[in-house]
């Protein structure tokens, strides 16, 4: 009686799986190089940079939301201004309109 397909399956599986665990083990004794640490703190730090500089640009922010809130609360404050932008450029449709009369 030979291997059954699901036994195949299996050893395939468990040989995957040691395979990515190796790798992640190498991953993680490996150190990185100078210029690699380098280039990640300054990619962290520009990041950093920029949230912070619109959490300043967003009225209310609530630092306990996390960056997905700042995202929302950002979506938010857009939507609000284009709302507002439409409301005054009808408000000046409707006294241009007028004043012509």
């Amino acid at each position: 009686m030979g291997v059954t397909l699901e036994g195949q399956r299996k050893e395939l599986w468990v040989l995957m799986r040691r395979q990515r665990d190796r790798r992640a083990l190498v991953k993680k004794i490996m150190p990185r190089s100078k210029k690699s640490l380098e280039s990640h703190r300054r990619q962290c730090r520009s990041i950093n940079r920029r949230v912070k500089t619109l959490k300043e640009l967003i009225p209310n922010t609530k630092p306990s939301e996390g960056l997905n809130g700042l995202f929302r609360q950002t979506a938010d404050y857009i939507l609000a201004l284009e709302m507002k932008v439409r409301v005054m450029q009808t408000m000046v449709q409707v006294l241009t309109e007028t004043d012509c009369v």
